[in-house]
Parts: structure tokens; C-alpha cells; sequence
């Protein structure tokens, strides 16, 4: 007997696959599984004389460790906590490469038809996230996906492709090479579905779910009314999730998407550094800005200018810090010195 045959953890494994590959990784047929059976392996006993004859388990799990992936259950320790957290959580995820085991990662995703703008600014935020060790997520797909992936390459960062089919392909085709940097960079291919799973165009759908559910945020970089992106943000926002989009010209349809995103309450981000400051990672700019303070009235005076986005007169600054008039001047001496503030002629407001 094969020494994996004998260990329960691999045991589970091999039947989960073979029980995967005989539902044609249907979510319901598998929850319905998990539901009435103990384990995967008495999952796989109760199922029909024809099923077993089409699928070999012990055949198939070898084929799985030929080809390098490597199964993790959802009750296995390596499984990613945030994955754990969203509905509809995969029952195992196949993974080429690594997973990073800690830090903080944010799903970049857009149309495959993406225009040179889109593709720039992608590269763009994912070169800047990386370059603050956020790890970035999307889909291997052509256009956005793509330029993100690049992006995030180019600043020697991780970053991770979720794919809509079996591993041991890299759909679209083009992307081999791609698909290669990322594991070689040490980044991972990560996918719910068996060996030889075909890229159907519903699965594209369900990938999203875990585009999103691997990411502390997803940012949409460029999406028209119709596009998968609009999914992924939609899985985001009901996985309490932050989501991020890139504003884009009204006349243009590629940004229909995108803008609604915005109206529905989508953040609007312009710079990497909006997504940063969300994240609690320190850009430049945000320690400049704390290492300046002088006194508490001026980080008072500071916050109240940055908390109202507009310019500000003294006494709306008393009215919201609770200073003397003196107090608040002084402040705002100090802050206008250090170039933090500026006065314009509709009051006082920050330079940034």
C-alpha cells in the first residue's frame, strides 16, 4: 500500500479529489457530502458502482503529486484564515508555489479589454503596493489582471494568480511564461479545481469569490457594466472586505462599471497611498506628517482639516477642536511653516 494511503490527512485528500473530480467540482454536490458524511474518504463509499469506475483515487492523487500542485483542505492548518471567512468557502484549494504565511493582501482586478491607461495604472498600484510588501491577487487574465501581476513582478513582490481551471494548464495560454515568473518569484497558482478541470465560463465566476476572499480589498482599476471585475467586487463587499476603484472619464464605456462602483459606496482611490493609509501601512507622506507635530493642538487642528476635505476659517476650527483662538492660530502657525497647511482665500487647508 502506498505509504499516502496510510496517513488520514493524505487519505482525506486523495478521496476529497477523487470526490471533487466525480462532481465536476459542483459546490452543492459537495456541501451536501460534507453534510451528511464524517469524512471525505466515507463520502467517497456511499457514491455509485459508475462514479468509482470512472475515477481511481489513488491513481489521481499520485497524478496530483507528479504535476507539483499540492491539496489543502479546509480544515488543515495552511488553509488561508481570510478564505475561511467568506460564504461559500472552498471545501480544498489546489496550489503550485507558495502562499505567503502572513502580511497583507489586495485583489487587483478589470477588464480583459483594458485600455493603455488602465493597464498602466495597474501596473502602477501593484508596483507601489508590492513595494510595501502587500501581496497582490488576481486572475491571470488578459488586460488588467495581467498588468497587475507585472506590476507587482516588476517591485520583486508576491504575487498570487487564481485560476478557473485545473493546474495543470495556464488558461489563457498566452500567459505561460507569466505563470512561470510568478512561481519563480515566489508566488503561487491557486485553484478549486481538479487536474484537467476545463475552464468553463461559470467557473470564472466562482474564482472570483476567491480572488476576493484571499484579499484584505479588492481594487477596481478599470471595469465596464458587464464585466467579471463588478463580480469580484461584489463577492468583496458581502466578505466585509474594502473595495477600491479608480475613477474614469464619463464618455467612457470601459469606466461605466467602475463609477457605478463609486456612486454604490466603493472607495475612490487616485494614488496608491489612499490604499496604504487604509491599510495601516506608512507611506513617506503619513510619517512626515506625525514625526512634525509639535503639540497635541496641532495634530487637533491637523485632523479636524483633514477629517472636513475642505479649506476651513478659525472659528469652524475652534467650533471642531474645542481650542482657544489662541491655541488654534498658534497651531496653524506651526503647521503652515512645516508646509503641512496652507492658507488660501477660503480659509485654511492641508497641502496634500
Amino acid at each position: 500500500m502506498p505509504q499516502y494511503a496510510r496517513i488520514p490527512e493524505m487519505r482525506e485528500g486523495m478521496f476529497y479529489n477523487a470526490i471533487n473530480i466525480a462532481t465536476e467540482s459542483s459546490w452543492k454536490k459537495l456541501q451536501n457530502s460534507k453534510t451528511r458524511f464524517e469524512s471525505w474518504e466515507a463520502s467517497w463509499n456511499s457514491i455509485g458502482t459508475e462514479e468509482k469506475n470512472k475515477t481511481n483515487p489513488e491513481t489521481e492523487w499520485h497524478r496530483l503529486k507528479k504535476s507539483g500542485v499540492r491539496l489543502i483542505l479546509s480544515n488543515d492548518k495552511e488553509f488561508p484564515m481570510l478564505l475561511k471567512e467568506i460564504p461559500w468557502p472552498p471545501f480544498g484549494i489546489y496550489i503550485k508555489g507558495e502562499l505567503p504565511k502572513n502580511g497583507i493582501s489586495i485583489a487587483v482586478v478589470g477588464t480583459r479589454k483594458a485600455t493603455n491607461e488602465g493597464k498602466n495604472a495597474a501596473k502602477k498600484f501593484a508596483y507601489e503596493l508590492a513595494a510595501k510588501k502587500v501581496s497582490i491577487i488576481s486572475g491571470l487574465a488578459l488586460g488588467i489582471d495581467a498588468a497587475a501581476h507585472v506590476g507587482c513582478l516588476d517591485a520583486a513582490g508576491i504575487t498570487i494568480a487564481v485560476l478557473a481551471n485545473g493546474l495543470d494548464s495556464v488558461y489563457p495560454k498566452t500567459h505561460y511564461s507569466l505563470a512561470k515568473k510568478i512561481l519563480e518569484n515566489g508566488g503561487a497558482l491557486v485553484s478549486e479545481y481538479p487536474l484537467e478541470g476545463p475552464p468553463f465560463p461559470s467557473r470564472f465566476i466562482e474564482r472570483n469569490r476567491i480572488v476576493s476572499g484571499l484579499s484584505r480589498g479588492t481594487l477596481v482599476v478599470e471595469a465596464p457594466e458587464r464585466s467579471g471585475s463588478l463580480a469580484t467586487a461584489r463577492f468583496a463587499m458581502e466578505q466585509n472586505r474594502d473595495v477600491f476603484v479608480i475613477p474614469g472619464p464619463i464618455s467612457h464605456s470601459n469606466f461605466s462599471g467602475s463609477n457605478q462602483l463609486i456612486r454604490n459606496g466603493a472607495e475612490l482611490v487616485t494614488k496608491p497611498e489612499e490604499i496604504l493609509q487604509v491599510l495601516g501601512i506608512e507611506t513617506a507622506n503619513s510619517t512626515k506628517s506625525r514625526k512634525t507635530f509639535g503639540s497635541k493642538e496641532e495634530k487637533l487642528v491637523f485632523m479636524a482639516l483633514k477629517d472636513i476635505s475642505c479649506p476651513a476659517d478659525v472659528d469652524t476650527l475652534i467650533e471642531i477642536t474645542n481650542l482657544g483662538i489662541a491655541e488654534v492660530n498658534t497651531a496653524l502657525s506651526f503647521l503652515i511653516i512645516k508646509t503641512i497647511v496652507k492658507e488660501t482665500e477660503d480659509g485654511y487647508t492641508l497641502t496634500n
